[in-house]
């Protein structure tokens, strides 16, 4: 048995000897990156870029995501953020593990060890002859956040020959649990490499874990890289960075959520926000920094009163990891009617000139739609329940409603893949009110409901047959129908575990895991969260259009029922000004937004079989 197979399980013993048949819950590495789900690819080449690179050649992931920058590598099937990794030397790692670049886990996959992320360079000229100062360095991590890569798997180096056309290995790593990050120094002398059109890569060998269960065959073997480094002119020591970097970004800064419904944040107050914000910053250089920090949160659907806040200037001293918190006083007042989105940026602001200027500010987002979250919309890990005893199992998780007065009208489930999607089994979805901290009585359950896949959008949004009405605390979650493991997203980066309970012949239990379930609540509204008064929109001769996902990032699904027939579809601006239009057959079809700027669009639908409306549709890229 491989250690991921008892490293993340927590069993249910009344003694020291397991108890064949019971259930329990179990965490595994994360199937699928939402990314990576919506077929996204990598955008092409600036005009002017070359295709073959000279030296220096540098890479710190800080300003790609979620796929390698084109300008440098020639491929895309590892992940680019800031989320499997642990303390990274800056912002932004690469992550190699079992899943191809459709986000899926490799169909060649095995038990055992198998080739399966590469990260190649483009043509670099190499043509230095003679030449010893030429060395690749890299900072690298095994497993981090995600699964622990074992001793049979490895990260390799390969060198590209030009000559012979060969692949050769250069430098090799057996797999292990997470360290932290080590530098990689490899001089390149040998003749066969010091030509023009030299290439290099990063490869992984990975294999699924030998598990009882078919849907306990998911992503595996992770490793992360930083700092990509190769030039002249330097020698074994040279391992010193001559940068200062941001290290995580600012985060959710609402107490409890990452994401509220506007009206229900409104209702909150002042009492849902936080007070402090962090700072977390890496000196890789040998010399001291100054900075001033500036914080900035400015309003992007609807006009509004922004904040900014110039700290003190202060210094972070060679080689010092700084981290600490600072305080802010906004209140994310604005008109919206009934969403909100902000931009929240963090810039460094550094008194000296930095070697890579582009690591020491990091922009993010702070949302308000119709959706409750703990999660910050990225899965290191899938949660579930297992055994034999898991086969009529409760999962519930604790949310709080702030407007008693709004419906609960659906729940967004993010829904990991596993090998073969073993894992795609019918459950009940299940709403329980609160007894004393625990659930309770249970109000509503839907049966019949299956994991989905679709690779519009990371979460599936599962429509309820009757709105429920919700105050205060209040548990959403599943009962199993299979002891087959669901794999639900599980984010390692928010930790709510204490709401989160299990319950399988006895009582509730409290998970043993810290994360959050990437479960969401969803609020209904008198308007389709969009930030505009809904008297812009006209009333249609009927409204049998289902327009989703809303907000939306690159695709669109229409759906008209069972009407058929020709639909014309136009999409306006604020303004009244056509930006797109399309005509297709029904009865549903699928539309690209790709192309169009972040913002909120009037979308107009009339059919040959009598369809007329117009609805609001929010295009956000993440």
């Amino acid at each position: 048995m491989k250690v991921r197979d008892i490293v993340y399980c927590f069993c249910f013993l009344l003694a020291a000897t397991s108890i064949q048949g019971m259930a329990q819950e179990r965490l595994s590495s994360v199937a699928a990156y939402p990314a990576l789900m919506k077929g996204l690819r990598p955008v092409s080449l600036k005009t002017g870029v070359p295709d073959t690179l000279t030296l220096p050649v540098m890479d710190d992931f800080s300003n790609s995501s979620p796929f390698p920058t084109s300008a440098i590598w020639t491929d895309y099937q590892v992940y680019i953020n800031n989320t499997f990794c642990i303390n990274p030397p800056t912002y932004g790692v690469a992550t190699f593990d079992a899943i191809d670049s459709a986000g899926q886990v490799y169909s060649n996959a095995t038990t055992e060890a198998f080739l399966a992320d590469a990260l190649t360079s483009k043509p670099i000229n190499l043509f230095f002859p003679l030449d010893t100062t030429i060395y690749l360095s890299f900072f690298y991590q095994p497993q981090g956040l995600g699964d622990a890569p074992e001793p049979e798997d490895s990260l390799v180096v390969e060198f590209y020959a030009p000559d012979s056309k060969h692949w050769l290995r250069v430098w090799s790593m057996p797999g292990s649990s997470t360290s932290d990050f080590k530098i990689a120094m490899v001089n390149i002398t040998d003749s066969r490499f010091l030509q023009p059109g030299f290439k290099f890569r990063f490869r992984n060998y990975a294999s699924l874990a030998p598990a009882y269960e078919p849907s306990l065959k998911v992503n595996a073997d992770h490793w992360n890289i930083d700092y990509v480094y190769l030039n002249n002119g330097r020698h074994f020591n040279d391992t010193i960075m001559k940068d200062a970097s941001l290290v995580q970004p600012v985060g959710s800064l609402l107490t409890n959520y990452t994401a509220m419904p506007w009206e229900h944040f409104k209702l909150a107050g002042i009492s849902s926000v936080k007070a402090i914000f962090p700072i977390n910053l890496n000196n890789l250089s040998g010399d001291r920094r100054v900075f001033t920090p500036v914080f900035k949160i400015t309003p992007i659907w609807a006009s509004g009163t922004g904040f900014e806040k110039t700290m003190d200037p202060d210094e972070v001293k060679a080689f010092q990891t700084l981290k600490y918190d600072a305080t802010f006083n906004y209140g994310f007042t604005l008109n919206a009617k009934d969403s909100a989105l902000f931009e929240v940026s963090l810039d460094m602001n550094q008194s000296a000139t930095d070697w890579i200027p582009g690591n020491d500010k990091i922009v993010s987002q702070q949302l308000f739609s119709d959706y409750y979250a703990y999660d910050d919309g990225s899965a290191e890990a899938g949660y579930g329940m297992v055994g034999e005893g898991a086969k009529s199992a409760k999962v519930a998780y604790r949310f709080k409603n702030f407007n008693a007065a709004d419906s609960l009208d659906a729940v967004d489930f993010y829904f990991n893949r596993s090998f073969a999607d073993a894992s795609k089994k019918y459950f009940t979805l299940a709403i329980w009110a609160d007894d004393n901290n625990k659930p309770g009585t249970l109000i509503h359950k839907q049966a019949g409901i299956m994991p989905a896949y679709n690779g519009i959008n990371q979460f599936q949004r599962i429509k309820l047959d009757t709105s429920q009405l919700v105050s205060g605390n209040y548990y959403i979650g599943w009962i199993q129908t299979t002891s087959d493991f669901l794999n639900v997203g599980f984010d390692k980066q928010n930790n709510h575990g204490q709401d989160i309970y299990y319950k399988t012949v006895s009582d509730w239990t409290q998970s043993s895991f810290e994360g959050s379930l990437m479960i969401r609540p969803v609020f209904a509204n008198k308007s389709l969260k969009s930030g505009v008064d809904p008297t812009v929109l006209s009333t249609g001769v009927n409204i049998l259009a289902r327009v989703y996902p809303n907000p939306a990032s690159d695709m669109v699904r229409i759906d008209c029922g069972d009407q058929s027939g020709i639909m014309r579809i136009t999409l306006t601006d604020l303004q009244g000004r056509v930006v797109k239009s399309y005509l297709e057959s029904g009865p549903s079809c699928k539309i690209s937004v790709t192309d169009l700027q972040k913002g909120i669009y009037i979308i107009g639908i009339q059919s040959d079989s009598g369809i007329n409306t117009r609805q609001k549709l929010i295009i956000i890229h993440e």
